[in-house]
């Protein structure tokens, strides 16, 4: 599950916006205050005339941390463009459309069918506790199921996704009228998931349930990871789940790294600085996005 809330928490944020239901609070074991990682990139060759600040962020937050740092705040204030993953989510309704069109698909089979029988009643029971009707379930396509349920199951511990890392920079960078500008669409994100064979949506869908009793644990790691900036850390918590498969690896993880690596060496090439905030899981471990710029000539220094 912690894969799927690194890579998935920001499609799923849109539906933490549109449920209505608020759920007690829960009391969260992670750290209050910390530094998560931040990275300088800068050229070495006379084309390379940029530099970008990367910032692995966590979509969603609890309310009460503190993860700016005068370091950050000064990498803020030098940047002139925000670059983020999606734009158009605070549009929820167009964001939402977009979901219903790619999610809902003719002929599916009962949810309960794409699963093994031995984990149906933990299917039951986050149905339930998800409060999303089984048979809109039962229409959507393996992967936006196991989304769906992922994103409730956030959604259950109190969390907001008002409080993404990604939404505070933007308004920051919007009041001060700062260009804001996206490596991906929305319909290009979840496309990925939507092209993936049904077995690996299957395993998807398998990974959430049978995480789902350690849910809040799971968070608790993955935040906790993030928020001291343990990049050790956050590369075990992304090898697992449902990047243990290679072809699922290259597909959601090292193919759209090496695209963000193109799109990067190209801004990098003209004068300027940006701040790149994506997801923590992009900027860890030997297929990071910072590993190709290095291999394109560039100078990592790793500076918080």
């Amino acid at each position: 599950m912690l894969i799927i809330r690194f890579i998935l928490t920001l499609i799923a944020s849109l539906m933490l916006t549109a449920c209505n239901a608020t759920p007690d609070p829960v009391t969260l074991n992670t750290v209050k205050t910390g530094t998560p990682a931040l990275w300088k990139v800068s050229g070495t060759k006379p084309e390379q005339k940029g530099v970008a600040y990367m910032f692995g962020t966590i979509h969603i937050l609890p309310d009460d941390v503190q993860w700016r740092t005068p370091v950050l705040e000064a990498a803020i204030a030098e940047s002139d463009t925000l670059v983020i993953e999606v734009l158009g989510l605070d549009d929820t309704r167009n964001a939402a459309k977009i979901f219903s069109r790619l999610a809902i698909s003719p002929g599916q089979e009962k949810l309960d069918t794409r699963i093994k029988p031995s984990l149906k009643e933990d299917l039951d029971r986050i149905i339930d506790s998800a409060n999303i009707p089984e048979r809109a379930l039962n229409r959507m396509e393996t992967w936006a199921a196991a989304l769906s349920l992922a994103s409730a199951q956030t959604k259950s511990l109190g969390l907001n996704s008002s409080g993404g890392v990604e939404k505070k920079l933007t308004a920051q960078f919007e009041k001060t009228g700062k260009p804001i500008e996206s490596l991906e669409t929305i319909e290009l994100q979840l496309g990925y998931f939507d092209k993936l064979p049904e077995a690996q949506q299957r395993q998807m869908l398998t990974t959430v349930v049978e995480d789902s009793s350690d849910a809040q644990q799971a968070f608790e790691e993955l935040f906790n990871a993030w928020m001291t900036g343990n990049i050790d850390d956050i590369v075990t918590l992304s090898d697992g789940g449902i990047l243990s498969d290679p072809k699922t690896r290259e597909y959601l993880l090292v193919a759209r790294n090496l695209n963000w690596a193109e799109q990067l060496d190209k801004r990098l090439q003209k004068p300027g600085i940006s701040l790149v905030a994506v997801g923590a899981a992009h900027l860890v471990g030997p297929d990071a996005v910072q590993e190709t710029l290095v291999k394109r000539g560039y100078k990592i220094e790793k500076i918080q």
